[in-house]
């Protein structure tokens, strides 16, 4: 366990296109994505520039299809002092893929990213956090330490599901079967439900004033936060893609002209609240891993 017992705080992105999103799928194929307009380094920008001006860390899970085309970005986020983590090179469902499909995929991407920034990435997390346990199997036979694509809810068909975290070793931390730690996007439980407040559409939806007292408990509660967002998320502008599901464009499309202005209303309540704010790759080492001959440099 930890000793620094105050709140802590990750703050993680998904780095990928508005258009490689599931809820466009059925409108916007893969072998479309090319002939789109890309918006994500703009607004990856945006996200650096609200990290930079707050001093924060944060942990960018980089699509391999995305850093192929675009390394400047990939090196900019270096730069910048963040960490690069890997979210898989083609945005598929990783469980529906066999494993040689996910073997390639992710070690693919990692390949792509590690090639960019010179060193070694730790850290995964599944598109639409679509993870099990075969796909943490392989996950330590890639060399990553730590995966964060475990989402506790029924509430997304997309979700995956594991049959156990096994060891809880810090606030929110565990040590799988697999020696792979697992960091679970943040959930909280209400009159015996588990409601997910780590980000994305919950965020856009929720009411700020509710958003922060849900975060709140979780921090009295587990002392980790643990929050996603998509550059796409920033992008009030965004095009809008006709004949999708009505749930699905909700989904997307609502509250994008907040999120900006949220994100940093959350920051500051964040260090109001005490919290300290670190990469996924700092919280792991502080477990010990580095103690027991893990591989990881500081």
């Amino acid at each position: 366990m930890r000793n620094n017992l105050k709140p802590t705080c990750l703050l993680t992105f998904d780095i990928e296109e508005w258009f490689q999103v599931e809820n466009l799928r059925s409108v916007i194929s893969k072998e479309d994505w090319d002939k789109q307009t890309s918006t994500v380094e703009k607004n990856t920008d945006k996200i650096l520039e609200i990290l930079n001006k707050y001093q924060v860390p944060a942990t960018f899970f980089i699509l391999g299809w995305l850093a192929e085309r675009n390394p400047r970005l990939v090196e900019e986020i270096r730069d910048s002092g963040q960490e690069v983590a890997c979210h898989g090179y083609g945005h598929d469902l990783a469980y529906d893929q066999t494993d040689e499909d996910i073997v390639n995929d992710i070690s693919q991407a990692k390949k792509i990213l590690e090639n960019i920034i010179g060193q070694p990435v730790y850290g995964y997390r599944a598109p639409n956090f679509s993870i099990n346990d075969r796909v943490l199997s392989h996950l330590k036979t890639l060399n990553f330490l730590y995966d964060s694509s475990y989402c506790p809810v029924q509430l997304h068909h997309r979700y995956g599901a594991l049959n156990g975290l096994g060891e809880k070793i810090a606030p929110d931390l565990y040590k799988t079967d697999s020696g792979v730690r697992e960091i679970p996007v943040a959930t909280i439980r209400i009159a015996g439900k588990t409601i997910p407040i780590g980000g994305g559409a919950y965020f856009r939806i929720y009411p700020l004033w509710v958003f922060k007292r849900f975060v709140s408990w979780k921090l009295k509660s587990d002392a980790l936060y643990n929050m996603y967002l998509h550059p796409w998320e920033f992008e009030p502008e965004q095009k809008r893609v006709k004949n999708i599901k009505f749930g699905y464009k909700f989904r997307h499309y609502y509250g994008l002209d907040k999120t900006a202005d949220r994100f940093e209303k959350l920051i500051k309540f964040l260090k109001d609240q005490g919290c300290i704010f670190q990469t996924m790759q700092r919280y792991v080492e502080e477990t010990g891993i580095r103690d027991q001959g893990l591989g990881i440099s500081g």
